[in-house]
């Protein structure tokens, strides 16, 4: 025991905490807590095409009415993420509803301009949703190199009709840059979304940049990596962002190393997510997380391989 102690004091053994000696972890560690529910299946009103229907990347935001809306990728086998061209949108009164409506297609790509629709973000500020997507490239090879992805902007006022902003394309970046998650934290927007490192250092990464009014947009900063080399930075897609109790998680979906897998990781700091932070994972793909006040956290999960949207009752724990 002295010894321990004198080695304590000299900064040779860490500090403990805890009834049994045990240093408390600093973060909370998602677990889903029950059932996935299909709450959402493209092909109970879609016919078209020669086989099944998917959904893929996607956003839930509540309207002012209290419905929930959710928008995102959607197209039918054999998989062709580049003609991937529209979006769903459904919706339901309750977050906790079984079958939401199918309300068709919320957009669709605008012919030489938009090449895709893919992996849409809406936000709500002052009365206005704002829609954050990617288009791709139009370069007639985009899909074969680590091509400039176009993020994008839509406005609208009743949740159901969108107008392109006459800004576009906000910002472009390399690697397919694509999956946008906007945050608000301290008067500030946050960014976030998935590209390569560089045009020619293939690691999959998260970048962000930062906004005082969602229209003028900072320089990127890369904020995670992967060490994965792929040119579509695809081990870390889907990138999604909460803030609770003083700290930062970030959610991104490893798709190249495994389809079905989302790791978390943790920081103090918005703008540095450091891989050795990693939380836990969750057998998820393009996971997005929902609080509603009344009915607590929910996750998401959808893919190629599913037959559109899924949620599941989600709980925060303190790490052991």
């Amino acid at each position: 025991m002295r010894i321990s102690l004198m080695l304590l004091l000299a900064g040779m053994l860490p500090a403990f905490t805890g009834a049994y000696g045990q240093k408390k972890a600093p973060y909370l560690v998602p677990e889903i807590s029950g059932p996935f529910v299909h709450i959402f299946n493209p092909n109970d009103a879609r016919k078209e095409g020669d086989s099944a229907w998917y959904t893929n990347d996607h956003t839930f935001i509540r309207g002012r009415d209290g419905t929930w809306h959710a928008y995102g990728i959607i197209h039918h086998l054999p998989v062709k993420p580049w003609d991937e061209n529209r979006l769903f949108h459904a919706s339901a009164s309750s977050i906790k509803q079984a079958k939401w409506e199918d309300h068709g297609y919320a957009m669709t790509a605008e012919p030489g301009v938009e090449r895709v629709l893919w992996a849409p973000h809406v936000i709500q500020e002052k009365g206005t949703y704002y829609m954050f997507y990617n288009t791709g490239n139009m370069q007639k090879n985009a899909p074969e190199y680590a091509s400039w992805g176009q993020l994008r902007m839509a406005i609208s006022k009743d949740i159901f009709n969108w107008t392109r902003h006459g800004r576009n394309p906000l910002f472009s970046d390399p690697g397919h840059a694509r999956d946008s998650y906007i945050m608000k934290y301290k008067d500030k927007y946050y960014y976030y979304y998935t590209r390569v490192l560089t045009e020619t250092d293939l690691k999959s990464a998260v970048a962000v940049r930062t906004s005082p009014d969602l229209l003028h947009w900072s320089g990127p900063r890369i904020v995670h990596q992967q060490p994965y080399e792929v040119y579509w930075g695809g081990d870390a897609e889907s990138p999604f962002v909460v803030r609770l109790e003083g700290l930062f998680y970030l959610f991104i979906c490893k798709a190249m190393t495994a389809y079905n897998l989302t790791a978390v990781y943790w920081s103090e700091d918005p703008e540095n997510f450091p891989l050795e932070n990693l939380v836990c994972t969750l057998p998820v793909h393009a996971a997005e997380l929902i609080y509603d006040k009344k009915e607590g956290w929910f996750i998401s999960n959808t893919g190629w391989d599913k037959k559109g949207l899924y949620l599941a009752p989600l709980k925060w724990k303190k790490a052991n």
